[in-house]
């Protein structure tokens, strides 16, 4: 009997031990995460009540004032081109050239350098202290798969603003470098670039019907017996 009652004391102290506290039991709050140090940490707040980083302002393409053509190579197919009146570097990613066959097209490389002895602009300085009118060197080459055809037109586009050279006097370059190259495309005789290619007009029967009723009064007109 004693030994019942010894056994039950031990079992009950046992419980006792494993029982935690209600400070134990109580789950952590959603705004605090415990750490293993025992300290607690604030979660994150919500993105919109964090800081916005700063939005960078997109600077539109400069544009040139004027476009000049001095020469142009028919056998390399490079041509010489001066941009006049940007104060950055021309971005001649806007540069298009057009052919005779009314074609409209990309150069194949293109690059630009800055004029004899002027000092490029550098970050943060003074854009007012740079010359307005420099005229910057810069050299196109024109892809061999369009070289079969004579050069009519160079320009800058950007959206609705574009820069460009004069069709005549695109023309007269490329036919005084083509004299010296017999088996070189000609240009238009008359000076005058072909108009762009229309695209074509999708048939959707129209004409057939117009014609299928023409000839049918015909037909009508043959049994009056006037």
């Amino acid at each position: 009997m004693r030994w019942r009652l010894h056994h039950l004391l031990l079992v009950c102290l046992g419980l006792g031990a494993t029982v935690p506290s209600e400070a134990e039991a109580r789950p952590p709050s959603t705004g605090t995460r415990v750490a293993r140090s025992g300290k607690s940490v604030h979660s994150k707040g919500h993105p919109s009540q964090r800081r916005k980083k700063k939005q960078r302002h997109y600077r539109p393409p400069e544009m040139p004032s004027s476009l000049e053509f001095p020469s142009f190579d028919i056998v390399t197919g490079q041509g010489q081109l001066v941009v006049v009146g940007t104060k950055h570097l021309p971005e001649l990613r806007l540069l298009v050239l057009s052919d005779d066959r009314g074609r409209r097209f990309v150069p194949d490389l293109a690059e630009c350098l800055p004029p004899v002895g002027v000092e490029l602009p550098t970050e943060g300085s003074d854009p007012a202290l740079v010359p307005a009118n420099l005229r910057w060197r810069c050299t196109f080459s024109v892809p061999p798969l369009y070289r079969r055809a004579a050069l009519v037109g160079i320009a800058m586009e950007w959206g609705d603003k574009s820069v460009e050279i004069a069709s005549q006097k695109v023309i007269a370059v490329y036919a005084a470098a083509a004299k010296a190259v017999p088996s070189a495309p000609k240009p238009p005789k008359d000076g005058v670039p072909p108009p762009r290619p229309q695209p074509p007009v999708p048939d959707d029967g129209t004409e057939e019907e117009v014609s299928e009723s023409a000839d049918a009064e015909v037909g009508e007109g043959d049994d009056d017996p006037r």
